[in-house]
């Protein structure tokens, strides 16, 4: 591990003080900025750890991978390191190359190497079973991780607010078959031409947009040659499997609606080496926004408590409490 650089601690002190942001680390959870190579640069992170007072070491780390322009710090990875590590677990959240505005000119390939970087610092760190835990886009990286050569420490796998193949979903579901093609020829004629990291906006909404490279764009969403259509990589993952998702979680932009429950579905048929592949439903909250349902936002001790009885059902049991 490198030292953690100056910078780096004021941003996250800064960013703790805020009362701006929802969630802090639980009471009685103990917390650490931590940095590591992984994917030619230096990843930043936190480690969530259990009160030494309150638990043994745990065997069980948990990793945790954010999705699209989003930090270690928002949404699920935050409050699922926080209230696992105050069950027991240690947990460890990390920026990955599609966080923030570094998104933009990332490539599938990257972030599904980091995943093995953040695995190999929870060894060293003296974790030996890990549970690896992805969100949104954060789900296909870790599935196609999973079904490809994943370290044997990885002894389960959850995705939440999952996908199964984000090309299709960026063709019929954010931009329709026509601007799709569009745009993708676009994006394409681009790499051809040496120009790869030319900045694009994908009009995924009106008024809104998604910023990307071109060449970033191709390796998601491109529906002939992205990696991050995990269909393949899904069936031949041969861990415990969690799917947890709120049915208000659909997606729509300019084509039509994919419901998260057709996506979990999909998911489980697909995975056919898993000893078992479990689908938690979390009821939505009232009046939930598609975005409020996609963070779980109002159940998120709700699904902590999901995921540790699910752990303990798969044989990953937290830590021993004094």
């Amino acid at each position: 591990m490198r030292k953690m650089t100056p910078r780096f601690a004021l941003v996250l002190a800064l960013f703790f003080s805020s009362a701006a942001h929802a969630y802090l680390p639980p009471k009685g959870v103990h917390f650490e900025l931590v940095e590591f190579p992984g994917g030619g640069r230096t990843l930043q992170g936190g480690m969530f750890m259990p009160d030494p007072q309150r638990f043994a070491k745990p065997a069980v780390g948990v990793v945790l991978v954010h999705g699209v322009e989003s930090y270690w710090y928002q949404g699920p990875p935050m409050f699922l390191a926080g209230h696992l590590a105050q069950r027991g677990y240690a947990a460890l959240g990390y920026n990955g190359a599609h966080s923030g505005e570094s998104f933009r000119s990332s490539e599938f390939e990257t972030a599904v190497q980091e995943v093995g970087a953040a695995i190999a610092y929870m060894k060293s760190r003296g974790y030996r079973d890990i549970f690896l835990v992805g969100h949104s886009l954060g789900t296909p990286i870790v599935e196609h991780y999973a079904g490809s050569d994943p370290d044997a420490a990885v002894k389960a796998l959850g995705v939440y607010g999952p996908h199964i193949d984000i090309p299709a979903i960026t063709r019929d579901s954010l931009l329709g078959p026509e601007l799709y093609e569009k745009f993708r020829a676009e994006c394409r004629d681009l790499v051809a031409k040496g120009k790869g990291d030319e900045i694009k906006l994908l009009p995924y909404r009106e008024g809104r947009f998604i910023i990307t490279s071109a060449k970033t764009f191709v390796s998601y969403r491109d529906t002939e040659t992205s990696k991050a259509a995990v269909q393949k990589a899904i069936e031949r993952i041969k861990l415990p499997l969690l799917i947890v998702y709120d049915p208000a979680d659909n997606i729509q932009g300019k084509g039509g609606l994919t419901k998260r429950e057709t996506l979990a579905g999909q998911i489980k048929a697909h995975a056919i080496a898993s000893p078992r592949a479990d689908i938690v439903v979390i009821p939505s909250i009232a009046e939930s926004s598609p975005l409020k349902a996609h963070n779980f936002v109002g159940n998120e001790r709700l699904v902590a408590e999901k995921t540790v009885q699910w752990l303990r059902s798969v044989g990953l049991a937290p830590a021993t409490a004094h």
